[in-house]
């Protein structure tokens, strides 16, 4: 039985890498459909020279398809997100020890008294942790800048092919690295990875139901607790190095969530014509971005979006863009410029004392629960009013900001409250500003204004990454 189910699972992934191979002339300004193609592919041609999907096209043929399909997107959106979580979860310990030149060791406590007074004053690496972070995020955001122009030529198969490779090789890469060029390029094999798959994914949620995106959101949210706190835990009995190698498994777990868990788009098929799994597969790795002649204001000429036309669009998403980036610069210049220097030398949990390194790991993981249930909570709760949640991260930064230079809150248990709540309001703005894209802006928009809106908490991200290394400095030199 072993043996016949794996012959079936490595035809089946036979016919993703056969179908690659297959030509296709839509997109291609061609009057008539191409003579051999069959009926799949004839349906797919018309309904993208007719105007694309709308939103009754994109209702799920029955209950149970459109939770497979919500359930498909969080797994997705889990492993889109979990390399690179986990980079800046292990971010600390990676500086650390390339600085001190030493093997990173389990961290699973010491009694308190034992370690009282180890960190006269405060503790600061030669580099700060927002050097990761940036090296996490600079490739993200180049692909999101220029990935709305060119992508509508690569099928989906294709990018998520890229995508889980590009996944797998960050953590062999950062696993088995020995210096800091070696570590940079693995992390920025995550960035690639999270940037690419962000932008595809989200596109790909325009062809079926909304819901999708509450899907996409939570798994995002939950990639940050589960890669952040399975670090966390695996490093307590194992080396940094052999935790980080061991998240290998999350990409393959990608390529099983779309190639067998995702149904094909309802768009692209009859509805009333079921398919074979292996139609079904061949139809989601062929599958090309919807265009339209039908765009309000962003014109579609032979199958590429005119950069023209383009930047007359955006202005219209700046509602959504503005709070994404206030919010995620708040947040990161608070992880990647604080957290590092928000030390508590008697903090313990229990009787065993928490030192530098695990303090820096549980604010990790409680902004990412505080991330996870806000990003979740976006399929029974909305609000129109997220830029106030913006507002906030920027009174969150001040308070910690003032807290690592004159050290007035007394016990860390505090400041994790505060950093969850910082979770909380980051989660918030980033699940609500994508709702409503989904629910105001017209459907023929909508592909493209995912993409490039997915900019600005990018952008956001950089901006906090050098004002970071500025902050740190400025705060060591005290």
């Amino acid at each position: 039985i072993t043996c016949h189910n794996c012959f079936i699972m490595s035809a089946r992934i036979e016919t993703w890498f056969d179908s690659l191979t297959f030509e296709r002339k839509y997109f291609t300004g061609a009057t008539t459909n191409p003579a051999n193609a069959n009926d799949v592919r004839n349906d797919q041609y018309n309904d993208d020279r007719t105007g694309g999907s709308t939103i009754e096209d994109n209702m799920p043929r029955t209950r149970a398809e459109k939770w497979r399909n919500v359930a498909a997107f969080w797994i997705l959106g889990l492993c889109n997100n979990f390399p690179y979580v986990v980079m800046l979860s292990a971010a600390f310990d990676i500086l650390s020890q390339l600085e001190n030149k030493t093997s990173a060791t389990p961290s699973s406590g010491v009694a308190c008294t034992a370690v009282d007074g180890e960190y006269p004053g405060r503790k600061c690496n030669k580099l700060s942790t927002s050097v990761i972070l940036l090296a996490d995020i600079l490739p993200t955001l180049l692909i999101k800048l220029i990935g709305p122009s060119f992508m509508y030529f690569i099928p989906y198969g294709v990018r998520v092919l890229v995508v889980v490779l590009l996944a797998a090789s960050c953590f062999i890469v950062i696993s088995l690295a020995e210096n800091i060029q070696l570590v940079l390029l693995g992390v920025i094999f995550a960035s690639m990875s999270s940037g690419f798959g962000e932008v595809t994914f989200l596109s790909f949620t325009t062809h079926y139901h909304k819901s999708t995106v509450g899907g996409w959101s939570s798994g995002t949210g939950a990639a940050g607790v589960g890669g952040s706190l399975i670090y966390t835990v695996l490093t307590l009995f194992l080396t940094s190095r052999v935790a980080i190698l061991l998240q290998v498994v999350m990409p393959i777990l990608m390529g099983v969530a779309y190639l067998f868990i995702l149904t094909a788009p309802n768009h692209r098929v009859n509805p009333r014509t079921p398919l074979s799994p292996e139609e079904t597969r061949t139809l989601l790795v062929t599958s090309l971005p919807t265009t339209s002649r039908a765009f309000s204001v962003v014109k579609v000429k032979k199958g590429l979006l005119w950069l023209r036309d383009q930047a007359r669009y955006i202005p219209h998403l700046f509602r959504y863009m503005v709070p994404l980036f206030v919010v995620f610069a708040a947040e990161y210049m608070i992880n990647q410029g604080l957290f590092e220097l928000l030390y508590y030398r008697n903090a313990s949990l229990g009787t065993w004392c928490l030192d530098g390194h695990l303090q820096y790991r549980w604010y990790q993981v409680l902004y990412q629960v505080g991330v996870f249930l806000s990003r979740s909570s976006i399929l029974i709760f909305q609000t129109r009013f997220y830029w106030v949640m913006s507002l906030l991260q920027v009174a969150n930064f001040q308070l910690l900001f003032c807290e690592a230079i004159y050290g007035f809150i007394p016990s860390f248990w505090i400041t994790i409250f505060i950093v969850l709540f910082e979770g909380l309001m980051g989660g918030a703005v980033y699940a609500n500003a994508f709702y409503y894209i989904t629910k105001q802006v017209p459907a023929a928009n909508r592909e493209f204004s995912m993409g490039v809106v997915a900019v600005a908490d990018s952008t956001g991200i950089v901006t906090a990454g050098f004002a970071s290394i500025g902050i740190h400095n400025y705060i060591c030199n005290l």
